[in-house]
């Protein structure tokens, strides 16, 4: 009779317990930017690049020339960024917008991408990959569209060092 009594709450507490109550999504494991799958658009040729050593992926597409980016300096850059499938979460070249301004390593933009800028001469052009553990992570950036744990793909053309810069 005992056990007849406490029966729904076992019921109910085997249901509970094979419910996920939790109110996350699911997150997918992050990839190493070496194993993920790009769209063909991106031209993302992985085995050509530069892993530098916090784990960013380089690769000049176009070298400037002269005084090249170095920490610390204020500098002008364009930029667009993708996710792997090719789509493009944001640029500086909309007509409603202008280049990208910063200190490097200094100012609050995602650090990967300021050390990915580091070595860059006027006019060049580079690739970058980021890992998504050095951008934005198990959270992404819903409000651009990044999902969680989503490594970025970049392309910045680096215009120079601000006048009065360092």
């Amino acid at each position: 009779m005992r056990l007849l009594r406490s029966f729904p709450a076992i019921v109910a507490l085997a249901v509970l317990s094979a419910c996920d109550l939790s109110t996350s999504p699911d997150v997918p494991d992050p990839i190493d930017p070496a194993n993920d799958s790009y769209a063909s658009t991106l031209g993302v040729d992985i085995a050509t690049m530069t892993k530098l050593a916090n784990g960013v992926y380089v690769k000049d597409k176009v070298v400037g020339s002269g005084t090249a980016a170095a920490a610390n300096d204020s500098v002008q850059i364009n930029y667009t960024g993708w996710t792997p499938n090719g789509f493009q979460f944001d640029t500086s070249k909309l007509p409603s917008r202008k280049p990208l301004e910063f200190v490097i390593g200094k100012s609050v933009y995602i650090p990967a991408f300021e050390s990915a800028v580091v070595g860059m001469q006027p006019g060049g052009t580079r690739q970058i990959i980021i890992p998504t553990a050095l951008a934005y992570g198990p959270a992404g950036n819903p409000n651009a569209g990044i999902p969680p744990n989503t490594n970025l793909i970049f392309q910045i053309e680096y215009i120079g060092r601000l006048s009065g810069a360092n």
